[in-house]
């Protein structure tokens, strides 16, 4: 009986221990993530604005991801777009015409960039564009920016990672960091991939949230916060760090809020300007 016992309880712990590991993230290291690219130079999530920020030395390039009408996942922030006066949803619009809306671009050529010449570097393009131009050379900070009940954005986006042999992870950095301001989302990839660090994202008007117990909870599946960064303090950070959680505020631009992001000790931020923040980072 009591070998019976045992071998319960040792699956119990086992059990347990699955379902509260999170992967982790680089210690003593501050990561400049490139906000839909380097998007202060270039038109948001386009080729163009990627690669910018992999010539500026970002850690991590951002990809929102959303669903088209015809099921492809593009990166893209808004969820509607203005066409000829009227808004109309991305789920309700195919790749095809979203590929054909004109953008411009103030970049003024100062960075060499290597681009496919077939494609327009600056229009909307697809996670799987992005993947087949960057590969595995580049590490890639993903946000699910809608979810449903049937997962269909998650389990698309896991079987492109492992198309493009992004999946399974190898080395100390992790190669995908996936984000998310619904929990559910982020708990449905821990279950089904749970090297893949995730980060519970907050809105500013979700700061009375950001208890000590709160965090706790969501250190269960994520491994770490994504927060506004007008409600970062010093006593947020610690809070966070006291929960195993590391902290990543967006949108974090200019001097002055880059020094004070680095001295309240968080782990990383998300901005527009990867080349700003570098050379911040480099002068600390």
């Amino acid at each position: 009986m009591n070998k019976i016992m045992l071998s319960l309880l040792l699956v119990l712990l086992s059990a347990c221990s699955a379902a509260t590991y999170t992967a982790p993230l680089p210690e003593d290291e501050f990561l400049i993530i490139a906000h839909r690219g380097a998007s202060a130079y270039a038109p948001e999530h386009s080729l163009l604005a990627y690669e910018l920020a992999v010539q500026m030395q970002a850690d991590y390039i951002e990809l929102d991801v959303q669903q088209t009408r015809d099921d492809e996942l593009i990166a893209m922030h808004d969820s509607f777009i203005v066409s000829n006066g009227a808004k109309r949803a991305v789920s309700d619009i195919t790749f095809q015409e979203l590929k054909e809306i004109p953008r411009s671009s103030v970049y003024d050529g100062i960075l060499p960039v290597s681009l496919n010449h077939v494609t327009d570097p600056l229009r909307i393009v697809s996670t799987e564009e992005i993947f087949d131009h960057f590969g595995t050379d580049v590490n890639y900070y993903i946000e699910i920016k809608t979810t449903d009940s049937k997962r269909a954005i998650e389990n698309e986006l896991l079987r492109q990672l492992h198309m493009y042999g992004l999946l399974p992870m190898t080395g100390e950095k992790p190669k995908i960091i996936v984000q998310s301001f619904h929990p559910a989302s982020l708990q449905y990839i821990h279950a089904e991939e749970p090297d893949i660090p995730l980060i519970q994202l907050y809105s500013q008007k979700k700061e009375s949230m950001l208890t000590k117990r709160h965090l706790k909870k969501v250190s269960e599946y994520a491994s770490g916060i994504g927060v506004e960064k007008s409600i970062v303090t010093k006593p947020l950070v610690e809070r966070a760090h006291s929960a195993g959680l590391h902290i990543h505020p967006y949108t974090v631009n200019d001097n002055e809020e880059i020094r004070t992001m680095i001295q309240l000790g968080v782990d990383g931020i998300f901005t527009d300007a990867p080349d700003v923040a570098k050379r911040m980072l480099d002068e600390q």
